[in-house]
């Protein structure tokens, strides 16, 4: 009963601070700023110059309809979380969707699914609380994070509507959101890239519609990715020039660079052969003449194709001579029938780097079409560490429940981890198929974005890896040495910091998270119960936790305890 009371406090807690429409993003506040990436030719680098190589993975459902990490559900995120940081993943891509953002921007804060009886520490936490809490345990692990418009709203299946505006959602809005996000994260580099919009595609069935459908050319059309990509970019560079900006491409393009036709039929019984297809996303042979001007931004543009397997889609270059071919030769023709003329010689070419935004799909069960699915894994993971360096890539999914790929969390055979519930990590895909195109150093170590802040509990930074370590950064608060005084009878009493529990020099949410846990009876080693007893009452209690609350979000600027 007592925990029961202690949560609903803390919800009220909460929720009485959702009335504060103007407090920043606690990670915002924290964020050490500077440590951003641009684009020199084909390479990502570094403030200082250095190439870096974005070895990633999705995590979806802040897209959905429950706002939040699904695999929540299941298990402790922050056990997740901290086991993606400990194997390698340096960046991991954010699906959201746009009617979330738009509310955050107006002081609305739709709640997530209450998933505390695996989490308590998330208990009452709104959607904006969890995403900005979520973003903060990034950064402590050394993971950055791409922010990803999935969908215009939050739907399970909103990624299957081929366009970026719908219903309530106009193209204003979703430009308003994305300049909205610049400004909440521009001093955050924890969030180091924008990526546009999710797989924008054509209508549902043969018959394709212009009006329905993703195109890409130099028209005012309203359905012109191109220029849209190019005006929503522009409009976020101006508020956050230091943020990567990735734009995926289309599914249809024509053969001729001219969209002429208002209806084209793709039935391979009725249809022109007007148009090369490719899958939703991946399509970006319009670059060759209409390439995206960002002008004295250019630099921070990538472009982002995505790629499957068969059991996906069975696309026609998994047909004839793929089934019989060896690796080799099944690697050449994908690069010669699709991943060449529809994306590579962006990177060939010197235009851009790439970022693979999504890859990867079943690699256990009983499909017809597994052994082939493996064999495409095996080419574009020879394909990926072959490019090192100019295709970057974020492997779809961490989640456990994608249908048609799985993830690298399983039910199935894999390694069992603290937290994981009745989850396990699926050695098999991760081992032979994302292990390989992490980035690591000659030693094995794996290799952080951070430059100080390593990734996860085996690998280095950023910093440590080329030098280059910031010096500038807030250090944790010393411990104060005790004058050397005449009178022995006196001992000198050091200060105490309250409120910051984990003695990192900073107040934060991850201090939030220890009070949270004394309160609920999960005794966290190592803390000063004294920095907890926030108002000098001689018990730490949720009035505490309130106050501690209030501080983050910059209510007050100081604990009752320190004016006694």
């Amino acid at each position: 009963m007592k925990k029961i009371t202690i949560i609903l406090m803390i919800l009220v807690m909460c929720v009485s601070l959702l009335a504060i429409h103007n407090f920043q993003s606690p990670v915002a506040a924290s964020g050490d700023g500077g440590n951003w990436f641009h684009v020199e030719g084909t390479n990502i680098v570094d403030k200082h110059g250095n190439k870096v190589w974005l070895t990633g993975a999705n995590w979806f459902g802040f897209n959905c309809r429950e706002r939040m990490f699904l695999d929540s559900y299941h298990s402790d995120v922050l056990a997740v979380m901290e086991m993606v940081a400990d194997k390698g993943i340096n960046v991991v891509r954010v699906p959201i969707a746009t009617d979330l953002l738009y509310a955050w921007s107006k002081g609305e804060y739709p709640p997530s699914v209450d998933t505390s009886y695996n989490n308590a520490t998330l208990a009452g936490l709104n959607s904006y609380e969890l995403f900005n809490y979520m973003l903060e345990n990034f950064k402590r692990l050394g993971i950055k994070v791409i922010i990803d418009v999935h969908s215009a709203e939050t739907d399970n299946q909103g990624h299957t509507h081929p366009l970026w505006f719908k219903g309530k959602i106009t193209e204003e809005i979703f430009k308003e959101a994305w300049v909205w996000a610049a400004k909440e994260f521009k001093n955050n580099d924890t969030v180091i890239g924008f990526d546009l919009k999710n797989e924008p595609h054509t209508n549902a069935g043969d018959l394709k519609r212009i009006s329905e459908s993703a195109i890409w050319d130099d028209s005012d059309r309203p359905t012109n990715w191109k220029r849209v990509a190019e005006e929503t970019a522009l409009a976020i560079l101006e508020v956050h020039p230091n943020v990567l900006i990735f734009v995926e491409g289309i599914e249809m393009y024509p053969k001729d660079d001219i969209w002429d036709d208002e209806e084209f039929n793709t039935s391979p019984w009725f249809g022109t052969n007007d148009y090369y297809g490719n899958w939703w996303g991946g399509n970006l042979r319009g670059v060759r003449k209409y390439p995206i001007n960002l002008g004295k931004h250019q630099k921070q543009l990538v472009y982002s194709p995505h790629d499957y397997g068969p059991i996906v889609y069975e696309q026609t270059w998994f047909q004839g001579e793929f089934i019989t071919a060896d690796d080799e030769r099944a690697k050449e023709i994908l690069y010669e029938e699709c991943w060449r003329d529809n994306w590579a010689f962006i990177m060939e070419e010197g235009i851009s780097p790439l970022l693979l935004g999504e890859w990867g799909g079943m690699t256990e069960g009983n499909h017809k079409l597994l052994e082939l699915n493996k064999k495409y894994l095996r080419a574009i993971r020879d394909y990926i560490i072959e490019n090192k360096y100019e295709l970057h890539h974020t492997f779809w999914c961490i989640n456990i429940d994608s249908a048609d790929t799985g993830g690298l969390l399983t039910r199935d055979e894999g390694t069992e981890f603290p937290g994981g519930r009745d989850l396990k990590w699926n050695d098999y895909k991760y081992d032979n198929f994302l292990y390989p195109t992490l980035w690591k150093n000659e030693e094995g170590k794996f290799i952080g974005l951070d430059q100080n802040v390593p990734l996860g509990r085996n690998g280095i930074s950023l910093g440590e890896y080329y030098g280059t370590k910031d010096p500038n950064l807030p250090s944790p608060t010393p411990t104060t040495s005790p004058t050397p005084t005449q009178e022995p009878t006196q001992t000198p009493i050091e200060p105490i910091s309250y409120g910051d529990l984990n003695d990192d020099g900073e107040i934060n949410s991850l201090d939030a998270v220890l009070l949270s846990r004394i309160l609920l009876e999960m005794s966290p080693s190592g803390v000063d119960m004294k920095r907890a007893d926030l108002n000098g009452d001689g018990v730490v209690d949720t009035m505490d936790y309130v106050l501690l609350g209030r501080y983050i979000f910059g209510v007050i600027t100081e604990f009752p305890v320190s004016k006694n």
